[in-house]
């Protein structure tokens, strides 16, 4: 497993190097510039002067580690956002946070014990080992492969969201990366956890999930433009699979908890997004369905004593509508004995 982790590290370092060196190459002029600002002017000596001191003297423009393209190989953050090795940093540290939030496992010894359990449609099912098992306990997800990658999916569509702030080339770059890294944990999950050892299989897999991302950018794309209701819609679809049985308390939660991540990340800056938009998608989801539940309660409370004071107000009416009657059938047989 380690040895798979560096060659994973490994072509992410060849990728972004490749990258910037495209990028370099896609600029002679400020490479022309930049060299012609590091030549030696010298100003010689005349040669009538014979061994008299020369007239001017040999100039050279200094170099500094802070204007030279080593530093910023030895400090990642000097070029921020746009930086090759700061967003390889970046993207691994937030895709943890995405790749965590449903992860689960299969263990070797309860595969060779046949104790992995499997659902209607053969798919395996495996050990929650998520932080926080909200996704698996509170909205009945099984700890499957599918759950993990449509939650991973979820999470990593609200950072792509925010990185279309971007320019493009630095848009480009980040989404990429993170893009990467999603797919090489999600071929390590099928070779260690579901025993995928057919390379050739694992990679039709992959590109079948590349194309669920695709549609899942569109539907939540349309969601977020179209209402509520739609995004919850393309919600049930794609993570819930369309399911009869889903409480939509859970749809609501998470579309709150959606808009309510996308408007803390829009409220961040280029430089400060790497390091607050961990703690963003880290916002618990639970609370929307617990204040929920208590918008829920109270509602319930008010409109029971609305109908208490209603009943109440019906009572008080029909007893005063009795005592007029009364008085009057009492005011009719006085009437009618004087006569």
């Amino acid at each position: 497993m380690a040895c798979e982790s560096c060659m994973s590290q490994a072509r992410l370092l060849v990728r972004a190097a490749s990258r910037a060196s495209r990028t370099t190459l896609s600029a002679p002029h400020r490479t022309a510039g930049a060299l012609s600002r590091r030549t030696l002017t010298v100003l010689a000596c005349t040669p009538s002067n014979g061994g008299a001191k020369p007239r001017g003297r040999a100039t050279a423009q200094s170099r500094s580690l802070s204007t030279t393209a080593p530093r910023a190989l030895m400090n990642p953050l000097a070029a921020g956002p746009r930086g090759a090795y700061f967003v390889v940093n970046a993207t691994e540290k937030l895709y943890k946070v995405c790749g965590e939030a449903a992860d689960y496992k299969i263990t070797e010894e309860d595969r060779k014990l046949d104790k992995v359990a499997k659902l209607e449609d053969g798919e395996e099912v495996g050990v929650s080992i998520a932080a926080r098992t909200v996704w698996h306990e509170l909205f009945k997800l099984p700890p499957t492969f599918s759950t993990w990658s449509h939650v991973t999916m979820l999470h990593l569509y609200l950072l792509n969201a925010r990185i279309r702030c971007f320019d493009r080339d630095t848009f480009a770059n980040w989404r990429q990366q993170l893009v990467d890294h999603f797919f090489f944990e999600a071929e390590k999950k099928m070779h260690v956890d579901h025993n995928i050892t057919s390379s050739a299989l694992r990679q039709r897999y992959l590109k079948d999930i590349f194309v669920q991302w695709r549609g899942l950018m569109v539907a939540y794309d349309e969601g977020l433009v179209r209402g509520d209701a739609v995004l919850a819609s393309a919600v049930w679809r794609n993570l819930f699979k369309g399911s009869p049985d889903v409480d939509p308390r859970a749809l609501a939660a998470i579309v709150g908890w959606m808009r309510s991540c996308l408007q803390a990340l829009e409220s961040t800056s280029d430089m400060s997004f790497a390091q607050r938009a961990g703690p963003i998608l880290e916002l618990p989801v639970e609370s929307f369905w617990t204040g929920m539940e208590k918008a829920a309660r109270i509602a319930q409370q008010q409109q029971q004593q609305q109908q208490q004071q209603s009943a109440g107000g019906t009572t008080g009416t029909t007893q005063a509508a009795a005592k007029v009657t009364a008085a009057g059938a009492a005011k009719g047989t006085t009437t009618a004995a004087k006569l």
